[in-house]
């Protein structure tokens, strides 16, 4: 396992390197292929070459010493305390190469010169091709504006890994995250109940006694109720065809509501429709069962029960407002003729 740790180590340096002296190419209209080298590709490429030298082994001194000046009078361009550390340690190992010490005694201190020399080499100010692969900035307080935090994977991400739009507060969740929980959700089609909602709408336009309640529902608060509360079939034949089934006022005389109705076929509903006495025209086995659902109902709705309550208490008060206005006039108008 060691060993695989330190030759993926090595694996992910050499193509750090050879990303970064890698030249520029695109595609031409003729659809060849162009490449180009650029002074920050060139200078990569010096860089790279200089690292795979000082890591090489089994060489004479000389070629050593050689490689030591190179990276000596590459380093001292720039002044720094990263490249005065360099060129202090190149020093003692030319000192050492001249006093005769051997290369296994000299092990440690070249491990030591190859890795500030690859720091020098993922530093931007040095090697600028490195600043469009390192994945963290060497400025800290840039990260405080383009890193979010995604509460899903618990990770920090760049900004382009969120998709937020204008209206945004958060940055939510990362677009993995959001793909992950988008692949994993069951999907339900509401196309079924999206028909049945529309003719039940169009049946109490029909009739024409202002309900209200049928307007306030949405697919998924009939998909409950038609699941749930009446077990997907007809309350009379126990048909399942949601295409045939239709919800209608179980007493006619009120207005439909979730505690207010019957699923049944289109033929039933219209036989139910012409029953003036339910408790004559129906067993009262099956009338403690539909009161029982109209309980269960009215349960689940009950928001719904209390905002019907306030739209009947409402329409009575506007209307008073608007006759108390017609009199207010009458009584300008008498005034004025006087």
């Amino acid at each position: 396992k060691l060993d695989a740790n330190k030759d993926n180590k090595q694996k992910a340096i050499q193509d750090f390197l050879d990303k970064a002296s890698a030249p520029k190419k695109w595609r031409g209209k003729d659809g060849k292929m162009t490449e180009m080298d650029t002074p920050y590709t060139l200078r990569a490429q010096q860089l790279k070459e200089i690292y795979k030298s000082i890591t090489m082994k089994y060489l004479t001194q000389d070629e050593r010493l050689d490689i030591l000046l190179t990276l000596k009078h590459t380093v001292k361009e720039h002044g720094c305390k990263l490249t005065s550390d360099i060129i202090e340690l190149i020093d003692r190992e030319a000192d050492l190469l001249m006093r005769g010490v051997k290369d296994e005694n000299l092990e440690g201190l070249r491990k030591r010169i190859g890795t500030l020399f690859l720091q020098y080499c993922r530093t931007p100010a040095f090697n600028p091709e490195a600043a469009r692969l390192i994945k963290v900035p060497q400025d800290p307080s840039s990260l405080r504006k383009t890193i979010y935090f995604c509460n899903s994977c618990g990770q920090y991400l760049p900004s382009t890994e969120f998709p937020l739009s204008s209206n945004s507060a958060s940055a939510g969740k990362c677009r993995k995250c959001r793909k992950i929980d988008n692949d994993a959700r069951t999907r339900q089609d509401f196309s079924h109940y999206v028909y049945m909602l529309r003719q039940l709408r169009l049946s109490e336009e029909k009739i024409g006694d202002k309900s209200r309640i049928a307007l306030l529902l949405q697919e998924q608060d009939l998909q409950y109720l038609v699941e749930n509360i009446w077990g997907g079939q007809s309350a009379l034949s126990q048909w399942e065809d949601l295409y045939d089934l239709v919800l209608v006022r179980w007493n006619k005389h009120f207005e439909w509501s979730p505690w207010n109705c019957i699923l049944l076929t289109k033929d039933e509903a219209q036989a139910h429709h012409k029953v003036d006495d339910l408790d004559q025209a129906y067993r009262s086995v099956f009338l403690n069962k539909i009161r029982q659902k109209h309980s269960l109902a009215r349960n689940y709705f009950s928001r719904i029960a209390s905002m019907a309550e306030k739209m009947h208490n409402v329409e009575p008060h506007r209307g008073k407002r608007i006759l108390s206005g017609q009199q207010e006039m009458a009584r300008k108008t008498l005034t004025l003729s006087q």
